[in-house]
């Protein structure tokens, strides 16, 4: 009885090693690079319902799918659900682009040196092209590895 108890002790102990090994080394793969961009906006815009006066803000992605948006000269931001939609083949330079709709400017797409993400909200629309976008650059500030 002892010996079987012995046995059934170490395989508990070897598969809880298996089990350990492997969520550990699945979050080797996790890591995401953190990246803060400063921009001016000079237009009203909406983004996730709420509306953003003209002014410099700073964008960035260190919640994984969402953009923070965060106006300078405030203590608090706006975080919006994105979802890569494409990786580019040569890095591009970092916008925003906002589509006009219903005279509004609503936040649709971010590129990033990482890809392009577009607006969960707007996910059916992407990479659409339209006569009534405006583009607004971004200038990365930070980035790190988080």
């Amino acid at each position: 009885m002892t010996r079987t108890f012995s046995r059934f002790a170490l395989a508990i102990l070897r598969a809880s090693s298996l089990i350990c090994m492997i969520i550990l080394l699945s979050g080797v793969g996790l890591a995401q690079k953190v990246v803060t961009a400063r921009t001016t906006i000079p237009f009203n815009f909406w983004a996730q319902g709420h509306e953003f006066q003209p002014g410099d803000y700073l964008f960035d992605n260190a919640v994984p799918s969402s953009a923070s948006i965060h106006r300078e000269g405030t203590n608090s931001a706006i975080g919006v659900s994105v979802i890569l939609y494409a990786v580019p083949s040569e890095k591009e330079n970092p916008r925003l682009i906002f589509v006009r709709r219903d005279e509004k400017y609503f936040l649709f797409e971010l590129w990033s040196v990482q890809g392009r993400y577009v607006v969960t909200a707007e996910f059916e629309h992407r990479g659409e092209a339209s006569e009534q976008q405006r583009q607004v650059p971004l200038t990365i500030v930070e980035s790190h590895d988080q």
